[in-house]
């Protein structure tokens, strides 16, 4: 597009631009240029400085503050630096002083439309990109939504704060670090006289740690015999056989896992590497480990297949729970306090072993998410098994008779 009141300055310039091979139309003035850029694209505008009523200065402006403005030489003859200055400040591209010189008014249009194709690679780039990030974005959201929906399916995996059999009693704490977690955990009446559990925690987060400990908790619930038959090393030994690294990345799982007999308060236990559970009762809160009790800690999960564990045995009285815990309680670490550590997680709970066990494990989820500065860290899991406050809880040990 020309733009020039004087009629020979058009003429010269539309020769010389159809020479070169481009198509143009040329105006007398900017209101009849502009008129035609309602219907029209147009790359490249050469326009004159002085015009009557619209001068090339507001004509630059005035296309500059449109979207997709044409490359723009304003023409003038006045070369004075000031003009320059005002000339480009204005939104033209180039400058040209007349009279011009044919030759390197072309080497400014072939500039120009040097600019103009990279410009348009640069818009076709961008709408490719631009056509990418929307699918990309839709590829997220519909990732977010399934995650979302995972996480919901795992929460239904885990127990509801009931009552179990003998009026025990199951209450849970569930914190995932992310969308879905590696923990997994369960409490359930095997029979009208026992109860099974476990506490699980894969190594890693995410998906694929949430992914193993599902499969660990399909193999316990399909393994019904062995619950059945309250065989627990049988449970434990069939879950690190047929336990899977398909990536082979040194990936294992902690583990507590019991039954309790309802009627005698009696608790066969396996600990695969897991943080040993807590006795509360009325008087103390201890760990049930080899110092206080004579619970062994044994390997984790997928780290030996060929592994035999063992079983401990302890009592639970009446008035007591049993709290099973995943590392991320104490692991969590302050920025400048450092790790929370178990020893703070036993004080937390002696000093607090009176609150009812919903109180109790909120408190102790409400502890740790400060101490971490409610950045989640890790999956937090909690599981409170409480025993009946009735007196047919016999407070000496016996043993359970199958």
């Amino acid at each position: 597009m020309i733009v020039d009141d004087c009629y020979s300055e058009r003429c010269l310039l539309s020769s010389l631009l159809n020479a070169m091979g481009l198509h143009v139309v040329d105006f007398a003035n900017a209101e009849a240029a502009i008129e035609h850029l309602k219907d029209h694209a147009i790359d490249l505008v050469i326009t004159d400085w002085m015009m009557p009523k619209m001068s090339g200065i507001e004509f630059c402006k005035m296309l500059k503050s449109k979207s997709n403005s044409p490359y723009t030489i304003l023409l003038t003859g006045n070369s004075e630096n000031t003009h320059i200055v005002e000339g480009i400040n204005s939104g033209a591209d180039d400058y040209i002083a007349k009279p011009f010189n044919s030759p390197v008014l072309k080497a400014r249009i072939h500039a120009g439309l040097r600019v103009i194709t990279m410009q348009r690679q640069l818009a076709a780039k961008n709408h490719t990109l631009n056509h990418l990030l929307a699918k990309e974005q839709q590829y997220l959201s519909e990732l977010k939504q399934d995650l979302a929906l995972a996480a919901q399916l795992q929460q239904a995996l885990l127990p509801n704060n009931s009552e179990l059999n003998q009026q025990w009693k199951v209450n849970c704490q569930f914190k995932p670090a992310q969308d879905l977690a590696g923990d997994i955990f369960q409490c359930f009446n095997i029979d009208d006289q026992h109860i099974g559990f476990y506490l699980l925690d894969v190594s890693g987060h995410g998906t694929a740690a949430s992914m193993q400990s599902f499969t660990l908790a399909q193999n316990l619930t399909n393994n019904r015999e062995a619950w059945q038959a309250l065989d627990v090393c049988k449970l434990v030994n069939t879950l690190n056989h047929e336990f899977v690294d398909p990536q082979n990345n040194g990936c294992f799982a902690t583990m507590v896992i019991g039954i309790a007999n309802t009627h005698t308060g009696r608790v066969r236990l396996i600990n695969a590497g897991h943080p040993a559970p807590i006795v509360i009762n009325q008087q103390q809160a201890y760990f049930v480990d080899e110092t206080r009790i004579n619970i062994e800690t044994q390997l984790p999960l997928g780290i030996r297949k060929n592994y035999q564990y063992s079983c401990s045995e302890f009592s639970l009285v009446q008035q007591e729970h049993l709290l099973l815990y995943s590392d991320g309680i104490y692991e969590c670490k302050h920025s400048k306090h450092g790790f929370f550590g178990q020893d703070r997680l036993l004080s937390i709970i002696n000093g607090a072993r009176t609150l009812q066990p919903t109180s109790l494990l909120h408190h102790l989820t409400h502890s740790c998410d400060l101490w971490q500065e409610k950045q989640a860290q890790d999956d937090i899991s909690l599981m409170m098994i409480s025993t009946q406050s009735a007196s047919n809880i016999p407070t000496t040990k016996q043993s359970i008779h199958h």
